[in-house]
């Protein structure tokens, strides 16, 4: 099993957010994390998802920005994540 750290990049692969790229969080145990994207999961509600229905990335957030999760808005998290995913995956804005 794959082990995921705070910082790292993944896409979800199953359930009604295939598709939508998360930063993890944190670690709730070997099976389930807590992700978030700044904007329909907030620093303030994390999802939780199974490994499982990820697909993990080697790209991360330095250590450094992550340290104190208390600290992190989710206007960092929406600067991140759009640092982190490449061009020809982003997913289109719905209008």
């Amino acid at each position: 099993m794959v082990e995921l750290e705070p910082g790292q990049l993944v896409r979800s692969l199953a359930g009604r957010d295939k598709g939508k790229h998360y930063l993890v969080l944190g670690e709730l145990d070997r099976k389930h994390v807590l992700l978030v994207d700044g904007r329909s999961r907030p620093v303030a509600r994390p999802k939780k998802k199974n490994v499982a229905h990820l697909q993990h990335y080697a790209r991360r957030v330095e250590p450094g920005e992550l340290v104190n999760s208390t600290q992190l808005t989710d206007n960092q998290v929406i600067r991140l994540l759009k640092e982190l995913v490449p061009e020809t995956e982003a997913p289109e804005e719905e209008v």
